[in-house]
């Protein structure tokens, strides 16, 4: 089973309506309100390399808010055409969670922007490093969390 590891805070500054539409079909989706506060960013079987990179097989982090539902579409499609009617508010105010799923690249990007509400815990650090991309024959400059030494 993997274990998860908080490595640090996504701040949320205010009431958030987040649309999702992370579904098997399509064309469902939801809308869910979030309230403002702190949120763990959180990452599975979290490993290092020697250098204090973060392994990428940790693949991503990930934040879950609670929230409710503002209004969803969830109709029964027949060849993604809508069969009947749907009513968008049936389930206002149901709870619902919002995922959001950042690779560690972008979350250290994140992190190293100007007022930025994504925090890592001190004993982790956003850095940028460049590489030589056989592919683009041209150094990139991309961006990971590290552990502290």
């Amino acid at each position: 089973m993997a274990s998860k590891t908080q490595i640090g805070w996504f701040n949320l500054k205010e009431d958030t309506e987040f649309h999702d539409n992370g579904y098997e079909c399509a064309a469902w989706s939801q809308n869910v309100l979030v309230k403002a506060g702190r949120y763990p960013i959180e990452v599975y079987d979290l490993r290092f390399l020697e250098n204090g990179r973060i392994d990428f097989s940790c693949r991503g982090a990930y934040i879950c808010m609670e929230g409710t539902v503002t209004t969803d579409y969830f109709p029964t499609m027949y060849g993604g055409v809508p069969v009947a009617p749907y009513d968008v508010h049936k389930n206002t105010g149901r709870r619902a969670d919002y995922h959001e799923y950042l690779y560690t690249y972008m979350l250290a990007e994140l992190v190293m922007a100007e007022d930025s509400p994504y925090e890592l815990f001190p004993e982790y650090e956003a850095r940028s490093h460049t590489y030589w991309s056989d592919t683009f024959k041209e150094e990139i400059t991309s961006h990971d969390i590290y552990r502290k030494a």
